[in-house]
């Protein structure tokens, strides 16, 4: 309803101001809907709500759907669907209100409040689907979102060049999730009742619960596949390895964009896939070894080229790529409710992590850390609300991240035994503990202690207005608080309940509580690490013969993936795409157009023979009559002779 309103009224609405108070009002009343929804599922654990009508049946015909096929548009309210319905519209909420200070200044502003209620709505759209189709239609539906608005500036060449790239590298996952939903599609429509794809595996319902997974005893090889598709789709919208590319890059669009990319609506998104597919279909013992070797490598891969780079926003999404890593890591473990339950808190302490680096750059102009400095003083809500971000990414107790992101490390060790080959996935992102605390606490450091700015030229600093600083001190006490909520009874009914695939959650004992205390001593060693190298508004320059400066190099050019891909899409697919026009051009269209040359020139030569004058056309009947009679008198009697001789 917002975006239609803003934007179809947009100009007038921008020119009184009310265009942001539109969107922020309806994206309120979701909020409140939303809010309802999560406590109505805690209060009745188990319960869910399915409204479903037929959009499209299909007669049946010869073949391996003889009965037919019926494609359903539906709602399906359940455990899941509630907890990401809560992420959704509470953060939403808050970014919009945020961009109403943020905001304030830029220009089409209609454009940027229209699409990011669209955002949202494709976002809410996504999560109350009950089926793999519609599933698919809102998700593409978030990436053209999130195509306009990381190209919000598209009058800058790179703001462009990100927002086409975050389309390109994302499609490729898109199509790898078709292809899997037409596995799933294939494999379920010939084995269910009459065909009935829609009752085994298409709705994420099967009888009177929705929580059994249907995938299991199907064939191994062909959901391994189906698995694995599903796997590049995810690592394409949640940003994994190889697929990462495109979110550093994204952070060209406005910083309330990329708060809400990171933490609510698109990145969210391929999580919550994998999620669901866990627990709805279910993956093969191979599936699962390849989500746990892509969430575990990644956690550590980007939190290495974060502790180098310069930019406070890509810091931060060089630990978004981390931490989905961790939610992927205990999907593939077969905790999809614990993933999700790290979804739940990051959502918060990242939302806040990237709205106080946009009241950072609102006041300094800059997102180079290295020209910042000092800012402790003039924003001490915005320091205080990043320092707690931090401290929730970190894991350091009681906020909010502790709680879930050792949740995952333990429900990971707790399956190292009968699955050994997770050993190396599991200390790369215990190893990635200790780069996580000192990343965030070198970018705190490095913008906010110290006595002035490194930068005599920036502007003085000083707070955004209450829009911006109500928001932040919301989502502090959400940073703080969110992971306790494991404690409410009602809570832990709906994430117990919704572990369905994975069985009862891990019983935690000694073992657990010693590798928590080693995690928070990595994360206290992070920081107590950036202090010694930054604090106070010191600035660690490497020694000029250090070895490490390759190593630098090579992190703030990201591995040079960017760089390889680059190649490949300038030399292969370029010169791929130069023999195909080559091929279309001068083979294809020349072939066509040298007969179509051929028959001009006869039909032209036959039209000069049309001349319309009667003399001509007695010389050719006369001519003719020639011919016939020297063939008639002439060349036969000799073949005739001939044919006799023989």
């Amino acid at each position: 309803m917002a975006f239609a309103i803003v934007g179809l009224a947009g100009t007038r609405l921008a020119k009184l101001e009310w265009g942001g108070w539109v969107a922020v009002a309806f994206s309120a009343a979701a909020m409140v809907l939303g809010v309802l929804i999560a406590v109505g599922e805690m209060l009745s654990p188990g319960q869910y709500v399915n409204a479903q009508f037929t959009w499209l049946q299909l007669a049946g015909a010869p073949g391996p759907f003889p009965n037919g096929i019926s494609l359903v548009v539906g709602t399906l309210v359940d455990p899941l669907s509630a907890l990401m319905l809560l992420v959704v519209t509470v953060v939403g909420f808050l970014v919009l209100l945020y961009s109403i200070g943020y905001m304030h200044q830029d220009h089409g502003l209609p454009r940027y409040y229209a699409e990011l209620s669209l955002f949202l709505a494709a976002m809410t759209g996504l999560v109350l689907s009950n089926n793999l189709l519609e599933f698919f239609l809102f998700w593409e539906l978030v990436g053209v979102c999130s195509y306009f608005l990381i190209g919000f500036y598209y009058e800058k060449p790179s703001a462009a060049s990100a927002a086409k790239e975050a389309f390109l590298v994302t499609r490729v996952g898109d199509v790898l999730f078709l292809l899997g939903i037409f596995i799933y599609f294939f494999h379920f429509a010939t084995t269910g009742p009459n065909g009935g794809w829609a009752a085994n595996g298409f709705v994420f319902t099967n009888g009177s619960t929705p929580f059994l997974p249907v995938a299991s005893g199907g064939s191994s090889t062909l959901l391994t596949i189906a698995g694995l598709l599903i796997l590049g789709g995810a690592a394409g919208k949640s940003a994994q390895f190889p697929l990462h590319v495109w979110l550093p890059d994204a952070m060209e669009g406005p910083t309330t964009v990329s708060a809400l990319i990171h933490a609510a609506t698109m990145v969210a998104a391929g999580v919550y896939l994998l999620a669901i597919t866990s627990v709805f279909i279910g993956f093969t013992a191979n599936d699962q070894l390849a989500i746990v070797a892509i969430g575990g490598f990644t956690t550590f891969f980007a939190a290495t080229m974060a502790v180098v780079h310069p930019d406070i926003k890509r810091v931060i999404a060089y630990s978004t790529i981390s931490q989905l890593g961790y939610m992927v890591l205990a999907v593939g473990a077969g905790f999809a409710m614990v993933g999700l339950f790290h979804l739940f808190t990051h959502a918060f302490f990242k939302a806040l992590l990237f709205l106080a680096a946009g009241s950072v750059i609102h006041a300094v102009g800059t997102q180079d850390l290295f020209k910042m400095g000092g800012l402790r003083k003039p924003m001490r809500v915005t320091a205080i609300a990043f320092a707690i971000g931090g401290l929730s990414l970190s894991g350091i107790p009681p906020f909010a991240g502790f709680w879930s992101k050792d949740d995952i490390l333990g429900a990971v060790y707790s399956q190292l035994g009968s699955h050994p080959l997770y050993w190396p996935f599991f200390l790369l992102a215990f190893a990635a503990v200790f780069l996580t605390a000192y990343y965030i606490f070198r970018a705190w450091f490095l913008a906010f202690s110290g006595d002035r700015a490194r930068d005599p030229s920036l502007p003085h600093a000083h707070e955004g207005p209450w829009t911006m600083r109500v928001p932040l001190v919301v989502l502090s006490a959400f940073a703080v608080a969110a992971g306790l909520f494991i404690f409410l009874p009602n809570f832990q009914s709906l994430l117990l309940y919704g572990a369905g695939a994975s069985g009862i959650p891990p019983v935690y004992g000694t073992s657990d509580l010693l590798l928590s205390g080693v995690s928070v001593g990595l994360g206290a060693g992070g920081i107590g690490l950036s202090y010694y190298l930054w604090g106070n508004g010191r600035v660690f320059v490497l020694p000029e013969a250090s070895p490490l400066h390759s190593v630098r190099r090579l992190l703030l050019n990201r591995y040079y993936m960017k760089v390889g891909y680059d190649w490949i899409g300038l030399r292969l697919v370029y010169g791929i795409s130069r023999g195909a026009d080559f091929l279309d051009r001068y083979v294809i269209d020349g072939t066509v157009r040298g007969l179509e040359q051929v028959f001009s020139t006869l039909s032209n030569q036959l039209r000069r023979a049309q001349s319309g004058v009667v003399s001509d056309y007695a010389a050719y009947v006369i001519a003719g009559l020639l011919g016939v009679f020297v063939l008639l008198l002439i060349v036969a009697p000799y073949l005739l002779a001939k044919l006799g001789g023989g």
